[in-house]
C-alpha cells in the first residue's frame, strides 16, 4: 500500500507516510483503518507526510469523502490535530480544499511545506491540549502515559 501507518508517542500520534502514487481511494481506506482502531479515542495528532509522493491522484469527490470521514470521526474524538505536509502545489491546493470542506466541524489542521515545521506546530498544540505532557529531551519520546479515562 502506498500509505504506511505508524503509531507514535505511545499511540497518541499517527503518522501517515505516502510514497509513490497515492490515490484518494488509498487515503479513504487508510482513514477507515485508523478510525476503526480500538485506540482511536487516545489519538491527539496525525502527521500526513506526502514528501515522497511521486503522484497524488485525488479527485474532488474523494476530497469531499475524506472530509466527511473526518467530520464523523471528530464526533467520537474531537481532540485530534492534523499536520498536512504538502510539497507540491497540487497537494497544497487539495489540502486547502479539504480544510474548506471540513470547516469547523472536524479536526484542527494546518498545512506545512516541511516536516520540521509540522512537528514544531504539533508540539505547540499538544502543549496547549496536554500541558502536563513531558518529553525526554534526548529521545523526544513522551514520558507520561495518558490515562484511559481522562482524555475520552
Amino acid at each position: 500500500m502506498p500509505i504506511q501507518i505508524k503509531y507514535i508517542d505511545g499511540g497518541i500520534g499517527v503518522e501517515f507516510v505516502g510514497s509513490g502514487v497515492v490515490t484518494g481511494a488509498d487515503i479513504i481506506a487508510t482513514n477507515k483503518e485508523i478510525y476503526r482502531n480500538e485506540n482511536f479515542y487516545r489519538q491527539r495528532y496525525q502527521i500526513v507526510d506526502r514528501t515522497n509522493c511521486s503522484k497524488y491522484q485525488v479527485s474532488h469527490e474523494e476530497i469531499i469523502k475524506i472530509a466527511e470521514q473526518d467530520k464523523v470521526a471528530a464526533k467520537t474524538n474531537p481532540n485530534i490535530i492534523i499536520a498536512l505536509i504538502s510539497t507540491s502545489p497540487l497537494q497544497y491546493g487539495l489540502s486547502r480544499m479539504y480544510q474548506a470542506y471540513v470547516g469547523d466541524d472536524a479536526f484542527l489542521s494546518e498545512i506545512f511545506r516541511d516536516r520540521k515545521s509540522a512537528e514544531k506546530w504539533i508540539e505547540e498544540q499538544l502543549k496547549k491540549q496536554l500541558p502536563d505532557i513531558i518529553r525526554n529531551k534526548t529521545t523526544g519520546k513522551i514520558l507520561t502515559s495518558l490515562p484511559k479515562n481522562n482524555y475520552r
